[in-house]
């Protein structure tokens, strides 16, 4: 048996090591080995996981983003005249989401650097006195929040609170997000834990030079696996988007994004892998074809963008407001894939 063979055998049973997920990475850039590494990952995930997956929500632009410079590859928060989501139009949001059955969604927005994070303490404040005590709130809102804020919102019921990285090496990290600050990320992704509550994080693929990537990829896995209370991760894939200063950096492809997770599954057995911003409805492969898993996002709500979709049963446009419900259109795909998705 050759060693690809092994390795993928191996990672059945148990996690690979650093040198097996490098070695996994360059020897999947032909498609038939990359689909033998994605059956793998299938594999370990229904093993361990399961095969029920979870509806997911979540509320967009929640707060502004002051990072100076703006992150280099995100088309958020370029046009003057942008404005977050008030208070009331939030609880629009989650009302819309209890509505549909879902027990669970995340609150995305900007990042204030050394915030104390009030500002997301009075939304999640908000949310419990308007009477939405048993949903579960995962909070993505940059690394700006202070211990007590993080004991108070636990204390709220809050269980998740992500420090999102994007990438660990230091170089691409300050080329690609002049504004933030990779060292405060990793402090506040060490708070999280003190105060009690679960770690979320995650990463881009292809902002990294094709001579660095692939041990970008792996440090960045091998680094998030030492944080005991990690619980979830996703993957995002890196888009030209119009109006970006990275607007001539090259899109990632759906199978360099899908082995990546798809090897964040060999290590990262149990945790919750998801994909993120950039993955559509055409991609192939998708992330749960990777191994992703165990939830599936049905609803996203945002501040109405500056483009339109027609609107039809999945898009709801409403007081400036997108509600995007494709809960339906997924689960007709996800029976194909013998994936059952419960509330």
């Amino acid at each position: 048996m050759a060693r690809f063979e092994r390795i993928l055998e191996k990672s059945k049973n148990e996690a690979i090591n650093e040198e097996e997920a490098l070695y996994i990475f360059k020897e999947t850039e032909q498609e038939e080995k990359a689909t033998e590494l994605l059956q793998t990952a299938r594999f370990v995930r229904e093993k361990i996981m399961g095969n029920t997956f979870k509806w997911s929500g979540g509320i967009a632009r929640v707060l502004r983003c002051n990072l100076k410079p703006l992150c280099q590859y995100c088309p958020y928060w370029r046009k003057k005249g942008d404005e977050p989501l008030g208070i009331e139009e939030i609880l629009k949001g989650v009302d819309y989401i209890a509505r549909h059955g879902l027990q669970e969604f995340h609150l995305s927005g900007g990042t204030t650097l050394r915030s104390d994070g009030s500002d997301v303490l009075e939304i999640v404040t908000a949310i419990r006195t308007a009477g939405y005590n048993d949903m579960e709130i995962d909070i993505n809102c940059g690394a700006a929040m202070s211990f007590d804020t993080l004991k108070e919102l636990k204390q709220l019921g809050v269980k998740l609170v992500r420090s999102v990285f994007e990438t660990i090496n230091p170089q691409v990290f300050n080329k690609v997000k002049p504004g933030d600050d990779l060292e405060e990320k990793k402090k506040f992704a060490r708070l999280i834990g003190e105060a009690g509550l679960g770690l979320g994080t995650g990463i881009m693929a292809g902002l990294s030079p094709n001579e660095t990537k692939y041990q970008d990829y792996v440090d960045f896995i091998f680094y998030i696996k030492h944080y005991e209370h990690l619980k979830s991760v996703y993957v995002s894939k890196f888009f030209p988007f119009n109006g970006i200063p990275m607007k001539d950096h090259p899109s990632c492809s759906d199978w360099e994004a899908a082995r990546l997770v798809a090897v964040m599954r060999l290590v990262l057995r149990d945790k919750d892998i998801g994909g993120a911003a950039g993955w559509g409805r055409d991609n192939y492969p998708t992330p749960l074809m990777a191994g992703a898993g165990n939830r599936v996002g049905g609803i996203h709500i945002n501040r109405t963008p500056h483009y339109h979709v027609y609107q039809n049963e999945e898009y709801l446009y409403e007081d400036n407001m997108e509600f995007h419900n494709h809960m339906e259109s997924t689960s007709k795909k996800l029976k194909e894939l013998g994936v059952e998705v419960t509330l």
